[in-house]
């Protein structure tokens, strides 16, 4: 059972997001107040990322592909750079081949470069699941420089969403983050139609914009 003093102190987070998130929606703060976001919600009772992955390794982002996609110099430097797709998270395409810009793609893919490019990073690979995905890329979470997780800043923001599809060891956290950022309003849960969402969104969660 939670003690009191703890209760209150979830209970006085989760009012400042609501406040912050509130705040954004009027334009009042920036939108992309990425890290403070996933620094606060790290201690809505997140699972540590030491607990779901067990390797780790150092590099550095010299390019974002899109939201949930980057390419990095890992260290010591090598010969290839190596592509990667963050865990757990899907942002609006602005690059697929097949498909259009999608609604806020682009402001995405800027939050993602304005907050990692160009920086020193620990990637983050998961214990129980494949280290790479069906084109080949390493699947991590990605831990910026001060302690905040690219993969949960993207979707507190509402620059993403926590991708279903493929489970992983925080889904339910991911999923949680998902629905304070539609009820703050934050990012493109400010303005979305329900066609713009992606299909597999769409057809997974279709009341996903009346909770």
């Amino acid at each position: 059972m939670e003690s009191g003093g703890k209760m209150k102190h979830k209970s006085l987070i989760g009012l400042i997001l609501a406040i912050i998130g509130v705040l954004a929606g009027f334009g009042i703060i920036p939108a992309v107040w990425g890290p403070v976001a996933s620094v606060v919600s790290q201690n809505l009772d997140m699972i540590p990322i030491e607990k779901i992955a067990d390797r780790t390794m150092q590099a550095t982002i010299v390019r974002v592909i899109d939201g949930d996609t980057v390419e990095v110099d890992l260290i010591p430097p090598g010969d290839e750079l190596e592509m990667l797709r963050l865990i757990g998270v899907d942002t609006p395409e602005t690059v697929h081949p097949a498909l259009p810009i999608q609604f806020f793609g682009p402001e995405a893919t800027r939050f993602v470069k304005n907050i990692c490019l160009g920086q020193v990073v620990t990637l983050h690979l998961q214990k129980d699941g494949p280290d790479r995905g069906r084109y080949e890329r390493l699947l991590v979470y990605v831990e910026l420089p001060d302690g905040t997780i690219l993969n949960e800043a993207i979707i507190s923001n509402g620059f993403g969403y926590s991708y279903t599809k493929y489970k992983h060891a925080k889904t339910a956290e991911y999923n949680q983050l998902q629905k304070t950022a539609i009820a703050g309003k934050r990012g493109l849960w400010a303005g979305v139609k329900f066609d713009d969402l992606p299909v597999w969104l769409r057809k997974s969660n279709p009341d996903i914009l009346k909770q």
